[in-house]
């Protein structure tokens, strides 16, 4: 199945192909800088994905040749002018809603690719740290400059922390050096670097591998790996217990083993549809 979500000059380009699904931030204008819409239109689509059972990965990447400049400076221009000392900070609302559609692609229960090219700057950066696999062209630029700016990388800091480390994020956040592609694989940021034109074959790779997998079984391993940045090990490990439970008294397991048995694809294995334009 092949269906176009929304059009091509939208905030949001979405296209389903089959059972994986690719979106590209197309504010090409302004390096695809986030504003309020562009990440509402992230989260509608984020829920949309995470109730497709049969979805096997989400791929965002950004149009106009790059991927994503982070903030968008109009809204926070705009923001300054409130007044401060309100209960309900309308900055730090602004700010923490950038946060919360950064745990829905973390929570996302569908495995995420991230396809860098040009710019991941700020929260660019931090939406790809949220992805599953980073996949960048070798020219790619990575930079978290908040502080050059006289602000804090609040949101995106947890995520960083979690895909680099907290002492090689912590440096790169309070240095906010620009890294090119390699030395953002060396500190984590990145999974996969390879020449500009070598993109699309490096996300079909990975594709490829998620193709052969059972799309419960992508789920189930996706909470595991969430449980265990959240909970005790102990509990962790008793739901993983429970997830493994599940997933061997369902059907698609005793095919799974029959297919390795048998030396073929099991049934869900799915065909690599046509990819779109990458990125």
């Amino acid at each position: 199945m092949t269906a176009t979500v929304t059009a091509p000059g939208d905030l949001l380009q979405v296209e389903q192909r089959g059972q994986f699904w690719f979106a590209r931030l197309n504010r090409p204008d302004k390096r695809n800088a986030l504003s309020d819409a562009l990440v509402e239109a992230l989260v509608a689509l984020l829920e949309r994905v995470g109730t497709d059972l049969e979805a096997r990965a989400l791929v965002i990447s950004g149009a106009g040749g790059h991927f994503c400049a982070g903030a968008d400076f109009a809204g926070f221009l705009a923001l300054m002018q409130t007044a401060p000392g309100q209960a309900d900070d309308p900055i730090a609302r602004y700010n923490r809603g950038f946060g919360a559609m950064l745990e829905r692609v973390a929570a996302l229960p569908v495995p995420t690719i991230a396809v860098v090219n040009g710019v991941a700057m700020g929260g660019g950066c931090g939406l790809a740290a949220a992805c599953d696999r980073v996949i960048a062209a070798e020219d790619a630029t990575f930079a978290m400059p908040e502080v050059t700016l006289g602000v804090a990388p609040a949101q995106i800091a947890p995520f960083v922390v979690r895909r680099a480390g907290a002492q090689r994020a912590r440096w790169l956040m309070l240095g906010g050096a620009r890294l090119k592609a390699a030395q953002a694989q060396a500190e984590g940021l990145a999974d996969v670097v390879v020449p500009a034109d070598g993109l699309r074959a490096a996300l079909e790779a990975e594709l490829r591998l998620l193709a052969a997998a059972e799309p419960a079984a992508l789920r189930a391993t996706k909470r595991i790996v969430n449980r265990t940045l959240e909970a005790p090990l102990s509990a962790s490990l008793d739901a993983a217990a429970l997830e493994f439970a599940g997933l061997l008294r369902h059907g698609a397991a005793r095919e799974g083993i029959a297919a390795t048995v048998g030396r073929r694809a099991p049934a869900w294995a799915a065909p690599l549809p046509e990819l779109p334009e990458i990125p």
